[in-house]
């Protein structure tokens, strides 16, 4: 039986398929019945991370955010379901944290390893979720601090203004008082100077004085009954 060239094209357009198709298998590592288990997130607020977010461990991605939905109670949180590889094992004490890849990159969960001694995180197994920074409410505040120094400034330059002259005359009065403290202590410097001797003098005087009080003291806690003597006339003729 002849085959047509249309016959012959198709079967080669198969066959060059079929190794396109088997080289992008191996190469993509694809398994459409993946192992691992599941782990329970909650937050007050995901800002921007959708299903199929990535998921990572310490950098590493080990799974990817499976389901999002709002749960309502006492408190109102959005409970996140993470999966995660197999491989992938989180001790007791993780921390659930919304990251984002650069400046304007999108958004993904990153998970900490958890306390080394506390035991591995079963499926179905809840984790603390911390919300990010809230870059909006970050920028209102930024905005309403520089608008707060602008006033600020606009007040102290509007005070500078009409207290200039006040201003200029507490200077003025501080450079006087300056110049009259430089004045006194010269003239304390050249009393100092020119009494010097007399000073030292009178320093030796107090030393003399202080050692004489110290031995009259002792010399009365030895003999008390001199503060009680009175001379008798005969010892004052004799003196």
């Amino acid at each position: 039986m002849k085959i047509s060239n249309e016959a012959k094209i198709g079967v080669l357009v198969v066959i060059v398929l079929a190794i396109l198709g088997a080289l992008t298998w191996k190469a993509g590592n694809f398994d459409f019945n993946p192992k691992g288990y599941e782990l329970k997130a909650r937050f007050h607020n995901i800002e921007g991370v959708e299903l199929n977010s990535p998921v990572t461990v310490n950098g590493f991605e080990v799974g990817r955010v499976t389901d999002i939905k709002i749960v309502y109670g006492e408190k109102t949180f959005v409970e996140l379901t993470l999966w995660l590889d197999q491989e992938a094992k989180i001790h007791k004490g993780a921390v659930a944290l919304v990251k984002q890849m650069g400046f304007l990159g999108e958004k993904y969960i990153g998970l900490t390893t958890g306390n080394d001694s506390e035991p591995f995180l079963m499926s179905g197994a809840m984790i603390e979720g911390k919300e990010p920074a809230n870059m909006e409410r970050m920028l209102a505040q930024g905005e309403d601090i520089a608008k707060n120094l602008k006033e600020i400034s606009e007040q102290v330059n509007e005070r500078l203004k009409v207290n200039s002259e006040a201003i200029d005359s507490i200077f003025a009065d501080l450079k006087t008082s300056m110049s009259n403290i430089a004045s006194i202590s010269g003239n304390v410097k050249e009393r100092l100077d020119v009494n010097k001797a007399t000073i030292d003098e009178i320093v030796m005087h107090l030393n003399a004085t202080s050692e004489n009080l110290e031995e009259m003291s002792a010399d009365l806690k030895i003999n008390p009954w001199k503060l009680m003597y009175k001379p008798r006339k005969t010892d004052k003729i004799e003196k």
